[in-house]
C-alpha cells in the first residue's frame, strides 16, 4: 500500500476524494462494459453461433476481471487508514482497520525516545529493459532493491514501552527525519542488518548488533540486492526457519523418490509401446515429452524446496536413474534393444538436468560478480 506525502514528515494512505470518485467511475464503466459484452456474446452465440462470440466473452471477462481487481485494490485505502507524523513534539502514528474494528494511537514525546535504530529493509521495483534485435521489445521484471527501516524505541505519552518501525523508499525523506530526530536531541542508532523480519519487541531490538550513526549509511538505497540477505533472525526466527528449511529438503527428497516410482511406472508400462531405432527410442515415440515432464516435474520440485544445496541435485538424479533401471528389470518387453534404449533415456533425461541446472547456477554466479565488479568501478 502506498503512502502519499507532501512534505516527508506527513504520511497517510488516504487518497483525496476525486481521485477515489476517479476509481470507481473507471470500475464502474469497466463493470458496465463487461456486463455489455456478455449480452452482446449471449445474442451472438444465440443467433451466429460460437465463432465471434468467444470474443466478446473473452473481452468481457478481461473488463469484469479489471474492474473486480481496482475494486479490491481502492478498497485497501478505504478499509485501512494509515496516519504517520513527525510533529514538533514527537513521533505520532494512528492505524485503524475497519474491517478488523481495531484501533492503534501511538505517540512517542522525543524526550522520551530512548533511541532511533535505522537499518535496511527490501522492496520490489520494476525495471524495464529494451531488448535490440529485428524488433524493439521492453521487458519487465520484479527485483528486490535496498531500503530503510526505521524503528523508533521508547515510551508513550502513557508510560508504556512502544517500539514501533516505518519504512523509507526515499533517501531525502529519511535523511529529513534523521535531522529532525537530531534537533530534538534523539540518540540515532545504526546497523547493517536488514530489519525486514524484527519483531517489534525492547528485548530483541537490545540484541541487535548497531552503533552510533556517522551520517552515513552502510548500504546504499535504491541499489538492488542479490537476494533477502543478512537479515537479522532472532533465535526462534532461526530455528523456526531450519525447521522450515528441513521440512522442505525432506519433501523434496519424498517428492523425488516419488518421481523415481513414476519413471518405473512409465518404463514399464509406457516405454514398451515406443518404436526402437537401432538402440534409442525413434524420433515419434513419447521420449522427448517424458524427457520434458521429468525435468519439469524436478524443477519444480527444487522451486517448492526454496534453498537447494550443491549435492542434492546429483543425488537426487541417482534416485532418478534407481527408478528407470529398476523400471528395466521389472518391464515386460523383451526386445533386446529395450535396455540400452532405455538407459540412453536415462542419460539423456539426467544429463539434460544436470547442465541446465548447474549452467543456471554458473549464470547467475557471473551475473552476480558482474554486478559486483560494475558497482566498485561507479565507486572510482
Amino acid at each position: 500500500m502506498e503512502l502519499q506525502t507532501k512534505d516527508n514528515r506527513n504520511f497517510t494512505n488516504q487518497l483525496p476524494k476525486w481521485a477515489i470518485g476517479c476509481h470507481f467511475g473507471l470500475i464502474s464503466i469497466f463493470f458496465l462494459l463487461g456486463i455489455v459484452l456478455f449480452v452482446f456474446g449471449v445474442n451472438e452465440l444465440s443467433e451466429m453461433g460460437l465463432g465471434f462470440s468467444l470474443l466478446l466473452f473473452a473481452i468481457g471477462a478481461v473488463s469484469l476481471g479489471f474492474s473486480w481487481f481496482s475494486y479490491k485494490n481502492v478498497r485497501k485505502y478505504l478499509d485501512i487508514i494509515f496516519n504517520i507524523q513527525l510533529g514538533e513534539n514527537g513521533y505520532d502514528s494512528y492505524t485503524r482497520d475497519k474491517k478488523k474494528n481495531e484501533e492503534e494511537h501511538i505517540f512517542l514525546p522525543y524526550e522520551k525516545i530512548k533511541y532511533v535504530l535505522i537499518g535496511m529493509d527490501y522492496r520490489l521495483k520494476a525495471k524495464s529493459k529494451i531488448h535490440s534485435g529485428e524488433n524493439y521489445q521492453m521487458r519487465t521484471k520484479f527485483v528486490p532493491v535496498r531500503s530503510a527501516k526505521v524503528i523508533i524505541y521508547g515510551v508513550d505519552a502513557n508510560n508504556q514501552v512502544k517500539v514501533t518501525s516505518f519504512p523509507h523508499a526515499d533517501q531525502q525523506s529519511l535523511f529529513d527525519w534523521i535531522d529532525v530526530f537530531q534537533k530534538n536531541g534523539v540518540e540515532i542508532l545504526h546497523t547493517d542488518k536488514a530489519l525486514t523480519a524484527t519483531p517489534r519487541h525492547p528485548d530483541v531490538l537490545e540484541s541487535i548488533p548497531k552503533k552510533r550513526f556517522d551520517g552515513t549509511l552502510s548500504f546504499v538505497m535504491g541499489s538492488e540486492a542479490d537476494g533477502l540477505d543478512n537479515i537479522f533472525l532472532t533465535e526462534k526466527q532461526q530455528e523456526v526457519l531450519e525447521e522450515k528449511n528441513k521440512k522442505n529438503r525432506k519433501n523434496g527428497f519424498l517428492f523425488t523418490a516419488l518421481l523415481s516410482f513414476l519413471q518405473l511406472f512409465m518404463v514399464c508400462f509406457w516405454f514398451p509401446h515406443w518404436d526402437i531405432v537401432e538402440d534409442s527410442f525413434g524420433d515419434n515415440s513419447g521420449e522427448f515429452f517424458a524427457l520434458f515432464f521429468t525435468v519439469l516435474l524436478q524443477f519444480f520440485i527444487y522451486l517448492k524446496m526454496g534453498r537447494v544445496k550443491w549435492f542434492e541435485p546429483i543425488r537426487d538424479m541417482f534416485i532418478l536413474c534407481i527408478g528407470i533401471l529398476l523400471g528395466v528389470l521389472v518391464s515386460p518387453d523383451e526386445r533386446t534393444t529395450f535396455p540400452q534404449a532405455v538407459q540412453s533415456y536415462a542419460i539423456m533425461t539426467i544429463g539434460a538436468f544436470l547442465f541446465l541446472y548447474y549452467g543456471m547456477k554458473v549464470y547467475s554466479w557471473f551475473q552476480r560478480l558482474w554486478k559486483t565488479n560494475k558497482r566498485e568501478d561507479t565507486h572510482f
